[in-house]
């Protein structure tokens, strides 16, 4: 097989133990936690639709050989939706996995030197780099081989699947763009001091919430201690990282709680232990060089050139050339991915690459052989005869099947298409060529937002009692003085208002390129403030009963709700929804006191917090219904309020609204209140007799739960047990596996090496 690496042993095993919890599942025998904690780490995630998944593949470096290419065609021809996904992390994605299917495909992957495993969850994931790495001209040196030896040794380490939160890696070869190594955990960027290659590194990137830029951590690292460092900071990280709070999880908020100093000392002790009891050695596979060759381009009519001009990259070997395909959505169709492999088929060598801008990059070609694959690529994408500035865009999957999705980012995508398909410029689009438009349906980033010229992220709004979709905007983003920096913030706009916005933008751009070097600093210079006048006037709607069409996300069929969904899905949205009534209620509170300004302080205090438990209610008689079942019915506000609801008096109304206020300021990050865990705690300590200890320290994931669940059938309702249960997944499974299960989970207690839980039976 053409391959540049195989996969280690050890994921065989590791497969063969998933699919037997897999077949417990199936049977009835584990419950639907302890398997959800099993598949996510394989990269198989639950859809929209009931027992439906898609299953992510590790590329890194975004490499697959051509046969691998086919494989990927038959699986998601055969189990799929028809088309196969490249992520912004230059992985593959297949959607539309049934539950009984999964298994066989991910068999499939392995038999083809391809892995799942650290596609999802808590993990180790795909290690990316630029898809020209070893072509690209300006590059130091090749860090194909480094990512390469890196991935495997990963692979190779348990201790990779279970990590306080995910933990990216990015290598740069080219010094004098950066970006990607420090907008991730740990970043490489190459570099050669006193003639030996090795690496500037940058450590505590990342996006998301509290978006961070990564900050140096070695000015020089030889290239064969690349494992012995990433291994060393995972450990760290591992050892130290917050595993209670996902929120604050990643690796740069352990950076920001014990700062960088005491970071690197803990890097140092653990790389120095780690130098003396593992086999840290990273052999670097040579990848043969291409020989230059005199192979003149050949006669091109004029829709060929245009293509040539904006596609074909030279690389940096004389004669060679690089195609990128851009793909409309990152989806190419099974069938036109199965006709690409078999005509590269002839090929021998590494040639095709994904990019995390979710494009195909077809690698070391002669200029006769890009030519010929012209009319094959027309059918692959229609954004192959279209400005690059459209395929160019980078879309995350969004509300249509990401469970955390906020707005429909591609239907977001399709709208900016149609506008500027119709958009007529003082140039042409191609005058825009190198302009980056990346969306995210949620503050998440998935689809790279943050690192955008122009980027897009989904929240939620109200316009009277109403919810909208919008999109907060952000621009600039780049390499500044040598330092990477995030896109700024420019408002927000309504998803309806968004193609007008962008096609507003993109022509007061076309206007001052002839005056600024780049996006980026005509940003800076004066630039941001146009961008944040333009989006004042797309953020107002009108008012649902005026206009409903705004009140619907883009192509779609239903009115946009964030009904149902909680702090596990969409709950950034629910911050939104939070955010601006508390916003309006402080506005209200400061203004005068007549009837009306008392009514809609009443109205905004009762409505505030209804969104965190799952409701999107409009009428104000079901505002107030709402708010009393929720919040006086439980006593988190004081019944002395329920009359309040029936009409208004001054003194009352803004008493209810510090109330409400005060409330508020305790609610943690799983959307509970004081008052909520007040009772709980209380609970937990209710019993007069002892509860019995059950010791499961040393026992695995899922057997842990099933003996809770056996003593749990021993005692009576509303008895407790204490459970020891080991750090890592015992901690974070069985507790939320015996909630799921109806149980009262009370107390959990850090006593130093293992945990302490309190579970009373239902």
């Amino acid at each position: 097989m053409n391959r540049l690496y195989e996969l280690p042993p050890f994921l065989s095993a590791d497969l063969e133990k998933f699919r037997e919890i897999y077949l417990a599942y199936m049977d009835g025998k584990a419950d639907n936690t302890a398997f959800k904690a099993n598949r996510v780490p394989f990269g198989i995630y639950e859809q929209r639709t009931r027992d439906t998944f898609m299953v992510r593949a590790k590329l890194p470096g975004g490499i697959v050989s051509v046969q691998q290419l086919a494989t990927l065609a038959e699986l998601a021809e055969k189990f799929g939706d028809g088309r196969l996904h490249v992520t912004t992390r230059a992985g593959a994605q297949i959607h539309g996995v049934m539950i009984g299917d999964f298994i066989e495909v991910i068999e499939v992957l392995h038999a083809a030197g391809l892995t799942n495993r650290g596609g999802g969850g808590n993990t180790v994931r795909n290690i990316t780099a630029s898809p020209l790495a070893g072509a690209a001209k300006g590059e130091l040196f090749d860090v194909t081989p480094h990512l390469i030896a890196l991935n495997i040794k990963m692979l190779e380490r348990k201790d990779s699947y279970n990590l306080p939160r995910k933990y990216k890696i990015a290598f740069s070869g080219n010094p004098e763009d950066t970006f990607d190594s420090e907008v991730t955990d740990l970043g490489f960027a190459a570099k050669i001091e006193n003639g030996v290659k090795g690496f500037r590194v940058f450590i505590g990137g990342g996006m998301g919430g509290k978006s961070r830029v990564g900050v140096p951590f070695r000015e020089f690292l030889p290239e064969g201690e690349v494992f012995l460092l990433a291994e060393a900071v995972k450990e760290v990280f591992c050892e130290h990282g917050n595993r209670r709070d996902k929120t604050a999880a990643r690796l740069r908020f352990l950076l920001e709680q014990i700062g960088l100093e005491k970071l690197k000392s803990l890097t140092d002790s653990k790389y120095g232990e780690l130098k003396e009891s593992i086999e840290w050695e990273m052999p670097l596979k040579s990848i043969p060089e291409l020989l230059p060759i005199d192979d003149g381009i050949p006669d091109l009519n004029s829709e060929e050139k245009l293509w040539w001009e904006r596609f074909v990259i030279p690389q940096k070997e004389a004669g060679y050339f690089a195609v990128k395909v851009p793909l409309y959505l990152g989806d190419i169709n099974s069938a036109h991915l199965k006709e690409l492999s078999c005509a590269l088929s002839y090929r021998e060598g590494e040639s095709v690459r994904f990019g995390t801008d979710q494009n195909i990059y077809l690698r070391n070609l002669k200029a006769s052989e890009a030519v010929l694959l012209y009319p094959l690529l027309k059918k692959l994408s229609p954004l192959v005869a279209r400005a690059a500035i459209i395929g160019d865009i980078s879309v995350c999957a969004g509300a249509g099947t990401c469970q955390l999705g906020i707005t429909n980012s591609r239907g977001a995508f399709k709208a900016i298409e149609k506008k500027l398909a119709a958009l007529q410029l003082n140039g042409s689009l191609d005058d825009l060529s190198g302009l980056k438009i990346n969306i995210s349906g949620c503050p998440n980033s998935c689809g790279r937002h943050l690192t955008a010229d122009i980027g897009f992220y989904g929240k939620a709004k109200r316009e009277g009692n109403v919810s909208y979709p919008a999109y907060g905007v952000v621009a600039g983003a780049g390499n500044k003085s040598g330092k990477a920096e995030f896109a700024a913030n420019m408002g927000d706009i309504s998803a309806f208002h968004l193609a007008a916005f962008t096609a507003d933008i993109l022509s007061v751009w076309q206007e001052a390129k002839g005056q600024e070097s780049d996006f980026t600093a005509w940003v800076d210079n004066g630039g941001g403030e146009r961008i944040r006048e333009i989006s004042l006037k797309y953020l107002q709607i009108p008012p649902f009963e005026e206009d409903k069409n705004p009140y619907y996300d883009l192509y779609s069929n239903e009115i946009f709700s964030l009904k149902g969904r909680g702090t596990g899905e969409c709950s950034a949205g629910i911050y939104d929804l939070l955010e601006a009534d508390k916003t309006a209620l402080e506005k209200a509170l400061q203004s005068g006191r007549s009837a009306g300004e008392l009514s809609l302080i009443r109205l905004l205090a009762a409505r505030m917090l209804i969104v965190t438990r799952g409701e999107d209610v409009r009428e104000e008689n079901e505002v107030f219904s709402a708010f009393k079942r929720y919040f006086i019915d439980t006593a988190l506000v004081a019944p002395e309020f329920a009359p309040l609801l029936e009409g208004a008096a001054e003194i009352g109304v803004v008493k209810l609204a510090d109330a409400v206020l005060k409330l508020y300021s305790t609610m943690d990050n799983t959307l509970k209140f004081a008052g909520e865990r007040i009772a709980a705690k209380e609970e937990a300590i209710k019993p007069e007799k002892a509860a019995p200890v059950i010791d499961l320290r040393g026992v695995a994931c899922p057997m842990n739960f099933v003996k809770t669940k056996v003593e749990l059938a021993k005692i009576k309702s509303g008895d407790e047990i204490e459970v020891y249960l080991d750090d890592g997944a015992p901690i974070e499974n069985v507790p939320r596996s015996a909630a799921a299960e109806g149980h009262t989970v009370g107390e959990q207690i850090d006593e130093g090496g293992y945990w302490s839980v309190k579970i009373k039976k239902k």
